[in-house]
């Protein structure tokens, strides 16, 4: 009974940092590449006291009023935990990072660079990567991701690592890839069914 007593008065004597991020959605294009972004039009610091979660859910409902951007995010971080929380989001067509970070540069990968190897990956050298510099202060998050037929993999690299995505027409293209044997029966079950196709019944 005691030590309950004492969690409590803990937690509503607890101060932690809270952070409030409102983004706008922004079409970046790169001659070979466009995707969707988002810059960061207002930040805002606030210094939490009591329940993380609770001041968490009270502080969204509060904010989905003030309608300063398209969406915006709340980091709740206190010393023994962290709560991210998204709201506002409507467009979520492609994950392209699972948290808004900011972009420094893009890499571009041309489909004649790739090497297939033993166990299914790709491999690359990083000759082969031509990178394209950001310069303004572009966030990625969800949203459409186009690229010209020639490219297949895209590199995300932001302020926290580097994240590789594949193209639209790179998954299209892999699920209908066949190897030569299942090439040669495929061709080999179209003779068939022309051959009984002809013959008369």
């Amino acid at each position: 009974m005691v030590d309950n007593m004492a969690k409590n008065q803990k937690s509503k004597e607890q101060k932690f940092k809270t952070v409030v991020q409102w983004f706008k959605k922004e079409s970046v294009n790169l001659g070979e590449i466009s995707f969707d972004g988002y810059k960061l039009v207002n930040m805002e610091e606030i210094e939490g006291k009591g329940d993380p979660l609770n001041f968490l859910y009270s502080l969204a409902e509060g904010k989905r009023k003030e309608k300063k951007g398209d969406f915006f995010i709340i980091n709740v971080e206190s010393m023994e935990t962290k709560y991210v929380f998204a709201d506002g989001m409507k467009d979520k067509s492609r994950l392209l990072y699972n948290i808004p970070i900011k972009l420094k540069r893009v890499g571009l990968i041309k489909k004649d660079k790739l090497k297939m190897g033993s166990e299914g990956y790709f491999i690359f050298k990083n000759d082969d990567i031509k990178w394209i510099d950001i310069n303004d202060d572009i966030y990625i998050y969800y949203g459409i991701l186009k690229a010209n037929d020639d490219i297949e993999l895209v590199i995300f690299d932001t302020d926290k690592d580097r994240r590789i995505i594949k193209t639209q027409h790179l998954s299209t293209m892999k699920l209908f890839s066949q190897t030569p044997e299942q090439q040669n029966q495929s061709d080999h079950n179209n003779e068939n069914e022309s051959d009984e196709d002809n013959n008369p019944s």
